[in-house]
């Protein structure tokens, strides 16, 4: 891989993969909340996982598709349980590091360009499912996971509902309906000085999850509420 070509987020990976383990990033968003988050984060073995997390694990079951694997943690619990895990991710520096770090099958790919195969379960964890960016992208989204599902599969998916962000001191939420969803945020990913391109993503309350799913033919139920605003569901 040409290193001109690697992105910022891509680079904290490498750099943390090769011993740098204070390595750190900066992200970015347009709702004022930056945040300095730990790359070891993003490398976290089970022990380490929150709650949700090894919920959503545990109700993984046959050939799996671990979709924005990233560093591949998730990818990394699942083949140590001789499960049939496929990492994916759509960054070719983390794909290459799922590599290094002994992921058995992994896959460089748009998840919405990707048919090769089909699954029982989709994996979608730190809300994978945000890369949709906003609701007519979860409308395609759902359609095109029927083609990527065997019959009877599953979509195991975490979310957070934003809304806790606009709450008043009265109680009430200053929300302006005449913007986008609250949901959608733009983000941008700074390391070492070095900005990366900004990408919109989707955080999606469990009541316009539940209602986008069951409008492309799924039943969706909510998993697991963590007292933080995140929630696990499954669709199937």
């Amino acid at each position: 891989m040409n290193p001109s070509s690697i992105d910022p987020f891509e680079q904290a990976f490498f750099d943390f993969l090769e011993g740098d383990q204070k390595a750190k990033i900066t992200v970015h968003n347009n709702k004022g909340d930056d945040e300095i988050m730990p790359v070891s984060y993003f490398f976290r073995k089970y022990s380490k996982m929150p709650e949700l997390e090894k919920i959503a694990l545990k109700k993984c079951e046959g050939k799996i598709l671990d979709i924005g694997a990233g560093s591949g943690c998730h990818s990394l619990y699942l083949q140590a349980k001789g499960m049939e895990v496929t990492a994916l991710d759509i960054k070719p520096g983390f794909v290459e590091v799922m590599k290094k770090r002994g992921i058995k099958k992994t896959v460089l790919s748009d998840i919405r360009k990707f048919k090769a195969e089909r699954f029982d379960t989709l994996l979608m964890l730190m809300n994978g499912i945000g890369f949709t960016k906003n609701f007519q992208g979860l409308q395609d989204f759902f359609t095109h996971s029927k083609t990527l599902l065997n019959p009877g599969g599953q979509i195991v998916l975490d979310s957070s509902d934003l809304l806790y962000l606009y709450e008043e001191e009265d109680g009430s939420y200053a929300i302006n309906l005449a913007e986008s969803y609250y949901g959608e945020v733009e983000y941008q990913v700074e390391y070492k000085g070095i900005k990366g391109q900004a990408f919109k993503w989707l955080f999606v309350d469990y009541s316009n999850l539940s209602f986008y799913a069951e409008e492309a033919g799924y039943r969706c139920e909510l998993l697991f509420e963590d007292g933080n605003f995140n929630f696990l569901a499954i669709l199937y």
